[in-house]
């Protein structure tokens, strides 16, 4: 179909050649310039024309001629050699098509139709490796998720780990004997779980707490915590003496609330004491002189 399809065009181009093959042999043959017949007619129908005048203007246009004349024959020729070049194509491409078993007279029409299917053809391939580039890139996507969870799994295995690790270290700090540790699990990367053992209990939960916060701020950049007294008269004597060892031992700033320290160890009230920065009491020892919580005499008689 393809060999049909330049057969037409070379066949077109071959006709184009020819008809200025015979532009050039008509130039060739009746010249660009008038013959003497016809100035002498023209004197006829013109007595007072000057033809000495119209002889030297035609001896200028013969000497152009001339030198046309020799470009012409040029041209001619190099359009001769065009023709039966595209000729020798011609017969070649009739060579084939009989070798291939083809019909050799195939009509614009058919060309044209064949043009306008392998046009379709051409954008349905486009489509098809359009279609295989997107999945190729979808199945490039499902593997950059699937690397990028893989790599989420790990870093919260090893966060979790770390934490885990730490809290355990400073609940067997806190008792003489072995007691459950609170664990920390990442169900996935906006997920977690957070409990202890067999131990639901308000005072084991807010030690908990405690524990955590104390493991994030010496496993990670965080430069403070601050624990308020709510959180720690919940928590038992004994876990608040090993915490207390913990906080003084800590390089970081730690801010805590801290009441009825008299009721702990010595051991404890002297690292109360020596890190103490303000203390509030009554009789004036409040935060700002004094409590605001007393209602005045309100008493119309008071003068």
């Amino acid at each position: 179909m393809l060999r049909g399809k330049v057969l037409f065009r070379l066949e077109e181009s071959i006709e184009t050649k020819m008809s200025r093959l015979s532009l050039l042999d008509m130039s060739l043959s009746y010249g660009l310039y008038p013959t003497e017949a016809v100035l002498s007619g023209l004197q006829e129908f013109f007595p007072e024309v000057n033809l000495r005048k119209l002889y030297e203007v035609e001896g200028y246009h013969k000497k152009l001629a001339t030198i046309l004349d020799g470009q012409f024959a040029v041209e001619r020729d190099s359009v001769q050699r065009e023709i039966e070049d595209l000729q020798s194509q011609v017969a070649s491409v009739n060579d084939q098509i009989r070798e291939l078993g083809m019909v050799r007279n195939l009509s614009k029409e058919f060309l044209d139709r064949h043009s306008e299917i392998k046009g379709k053809i051409d954008a349905l391939k486009m489509q098809n490796e359009a279609y295989l580039t997107l999945t190729d890139l979808q199945d490039a996507r499902k593997k950059a998720d699937d690397m990028l969870k893989s790599a989420i799994e790990t870093i919260l295995s090893d966060i979790e780990q770390a934490i885990n690790d730490k809290m355990k270290e400073y609940n067997d700090f806190l008792f003489a004997e072995r007691h459950a540790s609170l664990h920390l699990n990442f169900n996935e990367y906006n997920s977690y779980r957070f409990e202890t053992p067999d131990d639901t209990g308000t005072g084991f939960n807010y030690k908990g707490m405690v524990i955590f916060d104390l493991a994030v701020l010496n496993l990670t950049a965080l430069p403070a915590i601050a624990h308020d007294l709510l959180i720690l008269k919940n928590i038992s004597d004994g876990s608040i003496d090993g915490i207390m060892k913990i906080y003084a031992e800590s390089k970081k700033q730690i801010f805590i609330a801290f009441d009825k320290q008299d009721a702990y160890t010595a051991e404890t009230r002297k690292i109360v004491t020596d890190n103490k920065v303000l203390k509030l009491s009554d009789n004036y020892c409040e935060l700002y002189g004094e409590s605001w919580n007393i209602e005045e005499d309100q008493s119309e008689n008071k003068l």
